[in-house]
Parts: C-alpha cells; structure tokens; sequence
C-alpha cells in the first residue's frame, strides 16, 4: 500500500516565485539602476495598440527616485517580458533584491 503523497502549501496569490531569469534580470537592472530598489509598473490604457507605461522607483528608504524616460521604459518592458502572464492593468512592484513581482492578482 502506497503512502499518500502531502500537499504543498498553497503559494501566496501576491506575490510571484522568481525564476532565474527574474533573479538575471534584477541583478542586471541594479547595475543599471543602483539607487533604485523596486520598480513600479502599471499599464494606463491596455486596450488601444500602443499602451501607456506608468513607471516609478523607489529607493531603500521608500522615496520616488528620479530615472530617466529611457531607463523607466526599458526596465518596465524587460520586467512584463519576464512576466507575460501578469494583470499589468493593475500596479506591481518588481523587487530588484529579490526578483519578485508583487501586488494584483496575476
């Protein structure tokens, strides 16, 4: 008779396990963004063909931190394109520490 096998607690909703390529690409965004801590991302209008990026950084401290039209929009696409699978109407945060994206529902 085979021993039933136990379930696995249930991951939380908020927040998404990093896979290596989410850790690669945090680290690499550090590099490029060495004051900034986590990114913000949200999706203005995701209904027309051309949407709108809301993008802000904050710092270790939880202050907005000041980053370029360039860099605000390279890090957001490269974050969506590691997680394509993400409500990005609603915001999320992507951990530049850790490489997980938090907040919405995914």
């Amino acid at each position: 008779m085979s021993t039933p096998l136990r379930e696995r607690p249930p991951t939380p909703a908020r927040a998404e396990i990093p896979t290596l390529r989410a850790l690669t690409l945090a680290q690499r965004l550090a590099t490029m963004l060495p004051q900034v801590t986590d990114v913000h991302i949200r999706l203005q209008d995701g209904r027309t063909s051309w949407p709108h990026l809301d993008v802000r950084a904050t710092g270790s401290d939880g202050q907005a931190v000041r980053i370029s039209r360039t860099q605000a929009h390279v890090a957001a696409r490269w974050i969506i394109r590691t997680y394509p699978e993400a409500n990005w109407a609603a915001r999320r945060t992507f951990d530049l520490r850790s490489g997980a994206l938090n907040g919405g529902a995914a």
